[in-house]
């Protein structure tokens, strides 16, 4: 079985293109279940900067026809319109991708925290649903060990920018001080409660958080000191807002050009849109209101460029961290891949002995209990001499070359016929 990756991702694909291809926490387990119906195994990872599949296949072109297949049928959109994006690799490439992937070096924000945590939550996902086991839990156990050891050995992950805080900090270039400014937060999932947090780092004093659980929004402004308001008085509360962060994930708009045309905005007095959901959250089309200054996640690679620049030395020790961990795996799955072989081998071998032994006694019936006794032990004892150097190279090799040369030596065919 080979492992198989597909996906697309903020370096591969638009933001536009890359939220037709979320999948939500609410929609993973309809997600998981399509792909077992279609592919039988797999982890899905979605989060804002990529949208992937792993899986093991017979075939790496059996497996990357199946997941575009997937993707294309359970998103609904057209082939032609995404497979440009699309980024497709197999064994130690997917290997080394998942790895660089969970280390933060794949990330918009060079380091940032989150993508370990997305990773063990897609793997978790994929796992209670029965679609992972053996070389794919393997994988995404060591992926996630990797992620860990890239934090704990280099400053990697240290004072890292998340997605959040990047937002914060482009708005801090756009208006300059933030202390003085009245700032709004719609959403309080992982993303919207570290840019609440990171904006009361910077210096906010009049912080207002919603949210459609109206309970998590007062818990989290009692955390604050800042004040929660029902997430229908979303629209009233735009107008009294400087900046408004909004990250909620909802499949439509939160926020629309109808409830910014209510809100007043004009060019003496400024509405920052920081929009950092994927899908997004605000319409693209307030940006034709004069006054209104709106960003999203793709606007975030100033910041982002800034911060893999400052990053550049540690990322470094991260790849050789992950070149390492990438071998290891492979040995160990190359391991997997030889003991087939050295079974059908050592099948072969006894079948022969077997069959070669029958006819000897067939032609010497005046044999002994004894003396057959004596020539099984023998034919046993030569058949396991002669197999010996063979198997024990292959198992030492482990190389899937060196494997396939021994499966045509002994005319074992391909594995798996």
């Amino acid at each position: 079985m080979k492992i198989v990756a597909i996906g697309l991702n903020h370096q591969t694909a638009n933001l536009a293109l890359r939220e037709q291809l979320t999948v939500g926490p609410e929609e993973m387990n309809e997600a998981l279940e399509t792909l077992r119906l279609r592919v039988g195994n797999g982890v899905i990872l979605s989060t804002c900067n990529r949208s992937e599949v792993y899986a093991l296949m017979p075939t790496v072109a059996k497996g990357t026809e199946s997941l575009k297949g997937f993707i294309t049928a359970y998103h609904r959109v057209a082939r032609r319109d995404i497979e440009p994006h699309l980024y497709a690799y197999s064994q130690r490439k997917a290997v080394r991708h998942l790895f660089r992937v969970a280390s933060g070096l794949d990330s918009l924000i060079i380091g940032e925290s989150q993508i370990l945590g997305q990773v063990r939550d897609a793997y978790g996902a994929a796992s209670r649903s029965g679609l992972t086991g053996g070389t794919l839990a393997r994988l995404f156990h060591h992926a996630l060990r990797v992620g860990k050891r890239a934090r704990r050995e280099t400053n990697i992950g240290r004072n890292a920018l998340s997605v959040s805080r990047a937002a914060v900090e482009m708005a801090r270039r756009a208006l300059g001080d933030l202390r003085d400014k009245r700032v709004l937060v719609v959403g309080l999932g992982d993303a919207g409660k570290l840019a609440a947090q990171a904006l009361a780092d910077a210096g906010v004093a009049d912080i207002t958080v919603t949210n459609r659980t109206y309970q998590r929004a007062v818990d989290m402004a009692d955390q604050l000191g800042g004040r929660a308001v029902p997430f229908g008085d979303l629209a009233e509360m735009l107008e009294g807002a400087d900046i408004v962060v909004s990250a909620t994930g909802s499949p439509g708009y939160t926020i629309t050009p109808e409830m910014v045309a209510r809100a007043r905005i004009s060019a003496e007095r400024p509405l920052f849109l920081m929009d950092i959901a994927v899908p997004r959250d605000i319409d693209p089309a307030v940006r034709a209101f004069p006054g209104v200054h709106l960003y999203d996640i793709d606007d975030l690679e100033i910041v982002a460029e800034t911060n893999r620049r400052l990053r550049e030395q540690e990322a470094e020790k991260v790849k050789r961290i992950v070149e390492e961990e990438v071998g290891q795996y492979m040995e160990w799955l190359s391991s997997l891949e030889v003991i087939p072989t050295v079974a059908a081998i050592r099948e072969q071998a006894e079948n022969l002995r077997a069959t070669e032994l029958a006819k000897i006694m067939k032609r010497l019936p005046d044999l002994d209990e004894e003396a057959q006794r004596r020539l099984t032990a023998f034919s046993k004892a030569l058949v396991k001499k002669l197999m010996h150097q063979p198997i024990t190279s292959l198992k030492e090799k482990r190389s899937p070359a060196y494997t396939k040369t021994a499966r045509e030596l002994f005319d074992l065919g391909k594995e798996g016929e």
